[in-house]
Order: C-alpha cells, then structure tokens, then sequence
C-alpha cells in the first residue's frame, strides 16, 4: 500500500483503488475520477505500509495507524490442502498525523534514510519517536497506544484467512465475518466505513508452530500450531480487570486452539479461559490482600448465567467448566460463590469439575494432574475435535468447549490446558496413525507440545499481568525445579512495579483501542492500618503453611525488611524451626516468592545487632553460605497477630528480640553457649536496581543452593513447591517433636526447656479446617448440572 500527500490530502493507493482523507479535519474525502498524476494538487510520495490498522483521534489532532513491518508466524491452509496463508507477526506500527509534514510521515516511514527497523534497533525507533513527538507535540497517550502494539510484538493478522476465528468455524462457513470480540481493530475502524481492501482484521494474543519429521512408522511431516486469541470485551491489566462485568463479559477470556496438519489434513481443538464470572476485587495491593466479593449471589445470578449463555450459543454443548481455585483458605470463598451459582443455574448441559490444584500437586506432586484429566476422560470424548479432510470438507465437528480458570487464568490455567491438549493430541495422533494405542507416545512430541504451551503462557501472562508465567518449568517439562521457583519469583517482582507504574496508562491505551468505557471502581491502592496488619499476618502465616514440612515445630515467623533496599516495605519472611531458619523473599504484594533460603541452623557463624545509621537498630546474620542483613518493619507479630510499633525504640527492641531468638534457637540445637554480638554499626551495603535484577537472575540461574547439613532433598523440594499464590488448603500440624531428633533425648528436654523459658512463643494455630463445601452437598445431588468436587 502505497501513501502519497498533497497539499490538502493524505491519499492511500491499494491495487488502483484509493482512499483520501483530508488534513485539516481527518474525514474521509470522496474520491476524484482523475489518477494521481492528473491532480491539480502537488502530489508526493511518501512511501509503503502494509495496511491500514485504522484511526484514532485525540481531541483535534487525527492520527492513522499503519503496519509498516511484519514477519511470518506461522500459516494456515486454504480451502485446499494446497493452499498455505501466512499467519503474520506485527513487528512495527506508526501513527501517522494527518497534519504532519511530507518529510515527517517519510521519516516515520523509512527511519534510518529508508530502511526498515530490524531486530535490537529499538533505541532509534525511541528516538526517532522522541524527536517526532517533541515538533508534533504528540498526545502521551498516543504513544501509550504505539506501545501497546510495538513493544511486545503480540499482535497478528492473516491476508487471505481470517485469524480471528477458528478452523471450524471457517471451513463449515459459519462465520462470514470476523469474530468481533477477537477483532482488536474494529473499534479504530467504526468511523471509516468500509476499508476492507486497505486494512485487516488484527488480533492480539500468541502464535506459534512446529514442524516434527515422523519416521517410526510413517514417513511424513505434522506441522503442529498453536494460536491463543485474546477478547477485547473486558480486556486489561490484571488489577484494573476482574471477574465479570454488566454485559456478562469476563476478564482475560482467552481462546486457545491448537492444529495439527499431516497428510494434506486438519484438525483443530479448541479451549477458552477466562475470570470467575462473579463480581470480585481485590482491594489494595500489599502483603496479600484478601479477594473480595462485591455483590450478593442474587444481584449476580443472571449475568452469572448470560455468560455462560454466550459461550454455549459460541461453541455448541457440552460445556465444560473446570475451576482450579483452592477450595480452602483465601480463595475459598470464591470457590464456594462460583460453585452456588452453577447449583442455582441447574443446567443439564453444563458440567462442572473443581479441582485444587496446590492440594492435590503439593510437594511437586504434579504427575496429580492425571486425576483431573482421567476423571474428564468421558467427556472430553463426547466434545470431540475438528477434523478436516483434503478437500476441505468437515468431517468431524468439536462440539462444545472446556472453560477453564483458576484466580489470573494465567500459570494453573494455562498449565492444565496444555494437559487437556496434550491428551486430546495423543487420541488425534492415534486415530491419524502416528503411533498405536499400545505404543508410547514420541518423546519429540510431548515435548514440543510442553515448549509450546509455556510459551504461549508466557506470553498470555505478559498480556494480562505484565510478566511471564509462572510455573512455566512445570509445563515444560512436566515437573517442578526449584529454578523455576526462583524464576517465578523474578517475573513476580516485576509484576508489582508494571501494577504500579504502567497498568494504568496500558489500561487506557486498551481502552481507546477496543472502545471500553471505565465505569467501574478503581482499585484503591491506600490500606488503613488494620487493614495492612491483617495481611501481613496472612502472609507470613500462609508461608508457613507452603514452606514448612509438616514434621517440623515452627517455634517463630516475623515480616522483616531486607536493609539493603530503602523501601519500608516488608519484602522478607524469616520462620524459625527447631532445625532451620526459613529465609523468604516476596515481592511487596506478598503474592510470590522472589527467593527462598533455607539455613540449618548450626551454620550460622555470628549473629550482630547494631545501627544501620542514626538511631535504628539492624540485624546481620552471618552464614556459612552468605550475610543476611534485616531492618524491623512497623508491624510485630505477637502470638499470630500483628501490632503496630509505636516508636523507635519499640522498633529497636523488636529486631533484637528476633536475633535473640534465632541465637536460642541455635544454641538450643548446638548445646553451645553463644550470645548475640552487640556492634555500633553494622555496615549496609548498596544494591542498586541492576545489582538486585541480576541478584533475581542469578536464582533464575540456579544459584540458590541448599544451605546446611539438615535440609534434605526432600525439604528443598516441598519449599520449591510455594510459589504458588495462595494460601494451602490447609496448615501443616505443628506436633511437638521435630522429626530429626528424640523427644526422649536430653538434650529435647533442654531445648523444650529453654524454649519455654526464654522464648514463650505461643504456637502457631493449626486447627483442622472444614470440609469445603459442606453446606452445598445436598444441593449438588439435586443439581442438574454435572458437578464433579476433586
């Protein structure tokens, strides 16, 4: 497509067809009957795009957007088996001012003297855009809007088949048009009628494919291709969306296909995931802040059922919904409102399976996740998947769909829809004779399958929540690491900082590109004192609950603030055992684990108590593996409760009573005498952003080793299991012996001894929660809905 200017138009040409619009007030002019050469007008080339992505106006200034570099993502098939289409990567989107100057729109064109952007040249793209916008004076927001499309490269389109819907739906002639709430770009093309011939469908979401040789026993190629769509009804960042909205929408609704072709064949499956369809929040953002409903089950019950009305007109019966939530502790609640809604719907066509995914794969257990997939068995083989011939004909239809969600829809979600996938592959490769039915399946494939579902999480992650997934090795690779943990914990520090500095601008650049109005509350991010205290709390009790082996004795657990950064955020969790000192770094929202340390406690060399400059009071902890330096926090926790600290020196005497503890409990274990070091000055050292980002990537690198002689492989692994986000269907059983030493010993009776004496730490509570969903069992007999509680 080729865009020329004149005087008073900015004109595009398409294959002899042209659009003019005018400079002064943005519309569309009608065409004169004269060729470009004949205009009165001086008319200048200014270069090629691609095609037209569509317009937005800011007050009086009216900008086209075009795509000006793509690469190849994947392809489709055509109506014959011959025919492949690319699947297109949006590389690079300009926004051209209708009243810019020729050279300007050149400039934006052809930066660099006419040649294109290529990979890692993004710094003279950015400066470039800088010096445009400073002579232009460019909206901010318009170039939140480029932002949105050119920094992560998550947009792609599709010439000759549309990309917003799915092969079924495509090759049975269905949709004769594009799937809108897919369609990212229709709201920016509304006010310019029809286009069709300059622009495109474009859709944001992930694509990628794979091409596998088979040879054991066939001699062919399976060209395996996976593409997740994202809705633009109700898109957004994770804290400004969630949940269900007025029109039934939900947030992060994700439709996910994947397709395999072989032998001149296609065949497709199709899986969605999206928000709990209830109205729910999640008020501030500190130290694990409690998920809130916000309105009662009758004023949501018909929205609740609209939306699962949309989605059986979308995709046909059964439909599936499979809710991962934890059925205790924090998230319970929303299990339970989820699960009263299906009862009162008593819909015979849906069926419903909840399973808790950290109750049942606690303790890297994932190989749990069969008992999900075996219990849907029947049902995944009642909804079937597409098949296509080589003629193009439909010979087997999906009917229905598996919804699936846990709290983000994002690292348990994308987790079990890759096992979902992964099972009905097999059954596909079986029926197409890539292997028998009492052969195991390729090796290659189930890994290509995991490599691509990981990174299609990845990706849907950085969508909706800013980072990439977590859990993201347990995809991969069907088992948990603790170098995914520590990975875990690096992309969940980021998410804290994008929540708080670039959500709020990427929510309106979402916003004025799909055309959402913000009616809805915003999120408060102030928390009154009680508020803060409670989480703090929670979240050091909670991680108590994920890290701790259940025979060990937790005897203390405080919120700490590491002395090397300057925040006064609590970002450490520091529990002590009988054995071992739990050292837990969290981003501040408490969510995820950025670092886990676990300390035997007779490693720990000295243990200084000093000032860390003016009057407050720090302590160092120094270890046969490395120095651990903490400042006291606001808050004290007394007895499983938090205060707050008054003053200075309630603050000073707090940090030492926590080193004072850690040096009985050594002492306990050692049967040593040692005592505490008062210093004048602990030195403090200084770690810069970058020195803390390559701190994070030093754990994502496997550099967090086990520390001691007592942390068994065993214990490593269940503290590798915690990064998950919420709290554990239920406490570990704080018993009075340790596991690791006699209750009949000598030295235990000292130890209870001192510890009685000198610490009086009440313990932990660990009363036996109640069965989840008690009260809903009688109904749930009665339901016509298929409930299935796992």
């Amino acid at each position: 497509m080729l865009i020329y200017t004149t005087p008073n138009a900015l004109i595009l040409e398409e294959r002899g067809e042209r659009l003019h619009f005018g400079r002064k007030n943005g519309e569309l002019l009608e065409k004169p009957a004269e060729s470009l050469a004949v205009l009165d007008e001086e008319v200048q080339l200014c270069g090629e795009v691609e095609f037209l992505v569509g317009k937005i106006s800011f007050e009086e200034q009216h900008f086209l957007f075009f795509v000006v570099d793509s690469s190849v993502a994947a392809h489709y098939r055509g109506t014959s088996a011959a025919e492949r289409h690319e699947i297109r990567r949006i590389e690079r989107v300009i926004a051209i001012n209708l009243k810019s100057e020729t050279s300007t729109i050149k400039s934006q064109i052809t930066p660099g003297s006419g040649t294109k952007l290529k990979q890692g040249t993004e710094k003279i793209m950015k400066f470039f855009t800088e010096k445009v916008s400073s002579k232009d004076a460019r909206p901010p927001l318009l170039e939140d809007v480029l932002k949105l499309f050119n920094d992560s490269k998550d947009f792609y389109f599709c010439r000759e088949r549309d990309v917003t819907i799915s092969s079924q739906k495509f090759f049975t002639k269905r949709a004769n048009t594009s799937e809108e709430s897919f369609f990212w770009n229709k709201n920016m093309l509304k006010a310019l009628g029809d286009v069709s011939s300059f622009t495109c469908p474009v859709m944001q979401g992930f694509v990628a494919t794979s091409q596998l040789e088979i040879t054991d026993q066939i001699n062919a190629f399976l060209t395996i291709t996976i593409i997740s769509r994202r809705s633009t009804r109700r898109a957004g960042a994770r804290y400004l969306r969630r949940g269900i909205d007025e029109l039934a929408n939900v947030a992060n609704f994700v439709e996910t296909e994947l397709i395999l072709n072989i032998f001149e064949h296609e065949l497709s499956f199709v899986q969605c995931r999206g928000s709990i369809p209830v109205f729910w929040s999640q008020r501030g953002f500190k130290y694990r802040p409690p998920l809130i409903i916000n309105r009662s089950l009758e004023d949501t019950q018909e929205v609740f059922e609209e939306h699962f009305r949309r989605l059986k007109a979308h995709y046909d019966t059964p439909l599936v919904a499979v809710s991962l939530v934890d059925q205790r502790g924090r998230e319970h609640p929303l299990a339970q409102r989820f699960l009263e809604h299906l009862v009162k719907a008593n819909d015979a066509d849906l069926t419903f399976f909840s399973f808790d995914l950290h109750q049942h794969c606690r303790g890297l257990n994932f190989q749990k996740l069969q008992t999900l997939i075996s219990s849907m068995e029947d049902t995944l083989k009642t909804i079937g998947f597409c098949w296509v011939d080589k003629t193009g004909e439909v010979v087997q239809r999906q009917k229905g769909v598996i919804r699936t969600n846990c709290i983000d829809c994002l690292d348990r979600t994308n987790l079990v829809q890759g096992q979902i996938s992964l099972y009905i592959v097999l059954q596909q490769a079986q029926r197409l004779g890539i292997f028998g039915p009492l052969c195991e399946p390729p090796e290659v494939l189930v890994q290509t399958l995991q490599t691509m579902w990981a990174d299609n999480g990845d990706v849907i992650s950085t969508q909706y929540a800013g980072t990439a997934a977590l859990k993201g090795d347990v995809t991969r690779n069907g088992e948990r690491k603790l170098m995914g943990v520590m990975k875990d914990g690096y992309n969940s520090a980021s998410r804290y900082y994008l929540t708080h500095t670039r959500d709020a601008q990427r929510q309106k650049a979402i916003n004025i590109v799909t055309g959402q109005v913000e009616v809805e509350e915003r999120v408060e991010e102030e928390e009154n004192e009680k508020e803060e205290e409670e989480n703090i709390s929670r979240m050091v009790t909670e991680t108590i609950q994920f890290l701790v082996p259940t025979q060990q004795t937790v005897i203390a657990g405080w919120g700490l603030i590491n002395a090397c950064q300057s925040s006064d955020e609590i970002d450490t969790v520091v529990i002590l055992t009988r054995t071992n000192l739990y050292i837990v770094t969290y981003e501040i929202d408490g969510e995820k684990m950025t670092d886990v340390q676990i300390v035997a406690l007779e490693d720990i060399n000295s243990i200084q108590v000093g000032s860390s400059g003016g009057n407050k009071q720090c302590a160092r902890i120094e270890t046969l593996e490395g120095v651990f330096i903490w400042r006291p926090s606001t808050v004290r926790l007394f007895n499983n409760a938090a205060l707050r600290l008054k003053s200075l020196d309630e603050s000073n005497e707090y940090i030492a009573s926590v080193a004072e503890q850690i040096q009985v409990g050594k002492n306990m274990l050692t049967g040593a005498d040692g005592s505490v070091i008062q210093v004048a000055k602990i030195s403090i050292p200084q770690m810069s952003v970058h020195r803390k980002s390559m701190a994070a990537m030093g754990a994502l690198l496997g550099k967090i080793k086990r520390v001691g002689k007592n942390v068994s492989p065993a214990t490593l692994s269940k503290s590798a299991s915690t990064s998950s986000t919420v709290a554990p269907p239920e406490p570990p059983k704080l018993i009075e012996t340790d596991g690791n030493e006699s209750d009949t010993s000598e030295k235990s009776e000292k130890g209870d001894h001192l510890m009685s004496k000198f610490l009086k730490i009440p313990q932990f509570k660990s009363d036996s929660p109640p069965e989840p969903f008690a009260s809903l069992l009688l109904s749930i007999a009665e339901c016509q809905t298929k409930i299935s509680l796992l």
